[in-house]
């Protein structure tokens, strides 16, 4: 009976004109088949193109497969090196440092931090155990600085067993243990009271004068432009408490805020805001750094 009304209530979301005008029926297709079920039928189309760059010799040992890659394969090692100049432009990163990646994925950003943290040192955190494995394998054997493990945090698509709600997770570090934290992507996929959270979270075990940077979804008066208007890639045209999604029926899938919420936010974690940096994914601004936006923030002292 429960599946019977799961499957009513997507329907009739599938059926209101804001859903179909921004989804789509293939997209709702790809959003409502699970994730893990779209890697096992992908796979071995993808272990084929492996195979292939392993026998011309075009194997990157620091470049998961495409099999294992939930990431996207594309643009891996780039988009690591791009996030590397803005944590040393934004965050005065430093080769000594102590750093934290906070939903590390399969790797992407820890990478290219192999040949900059020298004397430092690196702890990445995922849900995702097949991402936290390679990582293990793959960089901390050559790395030894470099350390991953995984956070048992529930989330539907990627880890539906999870034993921690996210509003109740505990970062496994001691208070006031890093110089930088980063989350690239990951407070696009949290509901306000998990923000909130991981917000306490960060400031707790940064260092007085440690940094953040977080890169989310911002609303502001040019960003709802792009959205009303069909421009901006992701179509947050519905409202939740706190916040818009572009999936009623999975909120979490993408997120996105009012700009005028970080600020207090911040504020109500000893956290001092620096001035925003807005994306282009609005497909309104023509002026920006990337993609999606970017927050960085100071520890009080």
């Amino acid at each position: 009976m429960a599946e019977a009304n799961n499957r009513s209530e997507i329907a009739q979301v599938f059926y209101t004109r804001e859903f179909r005008r921004s989804h789509g029926v293939m997209k709702f297709v790809r959003r409502y088949t699970p994730f893990w079920w779209r890697r096992v039928l992908r796979a071995p189309y993808l272990m084929a193109l492996d195979g292939m760059d392993t026998l011309r010799g075009r194997r990157d040992p620091l470049i998961p497969p495409r099999y294992l890659n939930y990431a996207g394969f594309r643009g891996y090692k780039e988009a690591g090196q791009e996030h590397l100049r803005y944590f040393k432009e934004f965050c005065g990163l430093q080769p000594q440092h102590r750093v934290l990646d906070l939903g590390c994925g399969i790797g992407r950003m820890a990478v290219p931090l192999t040949s900059y943290l020298k004397t430092g040192s690196y702890e990445g955190l995922d849900i995702v155990p097949s991402g936290i494995g390679w990582c293990q394998k793959n960089i901390s054997k050559p790395f030894p600085n470099f350390h991953f493990q995984v956070a048992d945090i529930h989330n539907k698509q990627y880890n539906p067993k999870g034993r921690y709600q996210p509003s109740q997770y505990t970062f496994p570090f001691p208070d006031g243990e890093f110089d930088l934290v980063f989350l690239i992507s990951l407070f696009s996929h949290l509901l306000p009271e998990d923000m909130e959270r991981y917000v306490s979270e960060i400031s707790r075990v940064l260092k007085p004068g440690g940094k953040v940077l977080i890169t989310m979804f911002l609303l502001d008066e040019i960003a709802r432009k792009g959205v009303e208007g069909g421009k901006s890639s992701l179509q947050f045209v519905f409202p939740l408490d706190g916040c818009w999604t572009t999936d009623p029926v999975t909120p979490e899938t993408a997120v996105a805020y009012d700009v005028a919420a970080i600020p207090p936010l911040l504020q109500r974690h000893s956290l001092k805001g620096d001035p925003l940096r807005l994306g282009g994914w609005s497909g309104q601004r023509t002026d920006h750094f990337t993609y999606a936006d970017i927050v960085t923030a100071t520890k009080a002292a």
